[in-house]
């Protein structure tokens, strides 16, 4: 999923007057969790990440997470979406969301990456 498709999907399902360059932030934070927290964590080492940003070519660049998991940044933007319009019974949800397909997707990466600092089993 490209930046922009899940700017563009997150706010066909819920229409609001938020500045997309907070959503692009949102956005990078988030890749820069996932970066930080799972893929520094496993082997191969993965490519730098230097966030994103108003340079950032929002049409042509992939977020972090594949398909199937990445359904991951439609619920993180709508969560966010709803932290910011006051609305906690839909962030819950939203919130539950992302966390079960975080936990799947994390889940999914660990067991097929070794962790650092791990070469392998010997016998």
């Amino acid at each position: 999923m490209t930046i922009l498709e899940a700017i563009t999907r997150a706010d066909l399902l819920r229409p609001n007057e938020l500045d997309p360059a907070m959503k692009l932030r949102w956005l990078s934070t988030l890749d820069g969790q996932i970066h930080r927290e799972l893929l520094e964590a496993h082997l191969p080492a993965p490519a730098p990440f230097r966030g994103y940003d108003d340079k950032t070519e929002l049409q042509s660049t992939s977020l972090l997470i594949p398909h199937p998991y990445d359904e991951l940044y439609l619920s993180y933007l709508l969560m966010r979406m709803d932290l910011e319009h006051g609305e906690p019974d839909r962030y819950n949800n939203d919130a539950a969301e992302f966390n079960r397909i975080w936990q799947s997707c994390a889940a999914d990466y660990c067991r097929s990456h070794l962790p650092r600092g791990v070469s392998g089993l010997r016998f």
